[in-house]
């Protein structure tokens, strides 16, 4: 099954007959893992059942204006970016398997990244208005050196229809074969740089060979790309809030230390998530909560990619 290429990503339309089966045809497989491990990223496109998105969102647009006046709010990148952090809400009503542990994401995961890999992240990335162009500049989510290999996942789920007005993110394909140390000038970035902002030559050179592209999709789209990836967050032009949710994996051999915090009254729901037809394990600290309240920002969380146990061999 060949992927939609007209947008310079590969997009995947699941049949609704697979959805609603939760079936996952070996030569869909086959064909997504090619083509993610060809450009780093691939969209799955009607995922996930679109009223469970719609229940997300109807609690997180709201409170994302609530938290961008916040004072001593962290924008990423700066505030004229308008992007801020926000966590999917961890009410018993809000937790869908198809959001936490997708049917078609997890043998994705388990083929790129080895058996049982680790969901070591659970939070979100929101683009709110902005009056200006601010963007965040383009960059890695790695800031330290790592391997040529596929490693860690993100899987992006954005709540509405993603479009250039609301914010789609710009992704590179095909940039998540470089290392560290070709990327950025040192692990501080020295001179005007953020950290973690690929050099601006190396973009010259890469844009005149495969140019980026931005994730247009519509609601219900999954986008699952290599953490390696170079990628921007843009502007949202609209009223309306974009939440984005993301989830990072990471494979198991990694041993990657990072985590978040659950309540424990989901530790049943989560373990037999876990035990399922693929395996994985949820990097979870359970807390004593009854009930995680829907106007908190995030779960307390920390990914900790850097003191993995196997890093110092990359």
């Amino acid at each position: 099954m060949e992927p939609i290429l007209e947008t310079g990503i590969p997009i995947f339309s699941i049949p609704e007959k697979y959805r609603k089966a939760g079936i996952y045809p070996q030569e869909l497989l086959a064909s997504s893992i090619k083509y993610l491990h060809a450009s780093g990223v691939i969209v799955l496109e009607n995922a996930i059942d679109v009223e469970h998105l719609d229940a997300l969102n109807a609690i997180l647009a709201p409170q994302a204006k609530e938290l961008a006046n916040t004072p001593g709010r962290h924008f990423n990148f700066g505030v004229e970016t308008g992007n801020i952090n926000q966590a999917p809400p961890s009410d018993d009503d809000l937790m869908f398997p198809d959001v936490w542990a997708n049917q078609f994401v997890m043998p994705t995961l388990a083929t790129m990244l080895g058996p049982e890999p680790v969901l070591q992240y659970a939070s979100g990335n929101t683009a709110l208005q902005t009056p200006s162009n601010a963007r965040q500049p383009v960059h890695s989510d790695i800031d330290f050196p790592h391997p040529n290999f596929p490693f860690s996942m993100v899987v992006n789920i954005p709540l509405v229809d993603m479009t250039i007005e609301n914010g789609a993110l710009e992704v590179w394909p095909g940039t998540h074969s470089t290392t560290f140390e070709d990327q950025i000038l040192e692990p501080g970035q020295s001179g005007e740089l953020p950290v973690r902002a690929i050099i601006p030559e190396l973009l010259q050179l890469r844009k005149a060979v495969c140019p980026p592209v931005r994730v247009v999709v519509p609601k219900g789209s999954i986008i699952i790309r290599d953490l390696r990836l170079w990628h921007a967050g843009c502007p949202n032009f609209t009223p309306n809030p974009r939440v984005m949710l993301a989830f990072i994996w990471q494979a198991a051999w990694w041993c990657g230390r990072g985590w978040f915090e659950l309540p424990i009254r989901l530790r049943s729901l989560l373990s037999t998530w876990e035990n399922g037809i693929i395996k994985f394990r949820v990097a979870a600290r359970w807390v004593e909560q009854k009930r995680v309240c829907r106007r908190q920002e995030m779960e307390e969380s920390n990914l900790g990619s850097l003191d993995a146990t196997v890093s110092g061999l990359f």
